[in-house]
């Protein structure tokens, strides 16, 4: 199952196992597999919005040697967005298809 939300001019989604950032603007594309797949979330601000880092984990930290991504959420982008961090952690959770 793919779950996917357009934030400004980037698309995430999630298909299957793997957390995708697409932009319509260029050709940036930033995949993560959710086994270390890390968020880092500040706010909200005094306008209530988020900002959210997306990138791969070290232990239990963003690697700050890696490509991230980094997106601002209003209080309705933020809950959409909680919901498809739930099917990230929940793909993780219950492992790779046995095949």
């Amino acid at each position: 199952m793919v779950y996917e939300m357009r934030v400004d001019h980037l698309f995430l989604r999630l298909d299957g196992r793997v957390f995708e950032v697409l932009s319509d603007q260029s050709d940036y594309q930033h995949r993560v597999h959710v086994d270390v797949l890390g968020f880092a979330v500040k706010g909200p601000d005094r306008k209530g919005n988020y900002k959210v880092r997306i990138g791969m984990l070290d232990g239990d930290e963003l690697n700050l040697g890696t490509t991230r991504t980094q997106v601002e959420l209003d209080e309705t982008q933020f809950q959409r967005f909680s919901a498809l961090v739930a099917a990230a952690k929940a793909a993780r959770d219950a492992g790779p298809d046995p095949w």
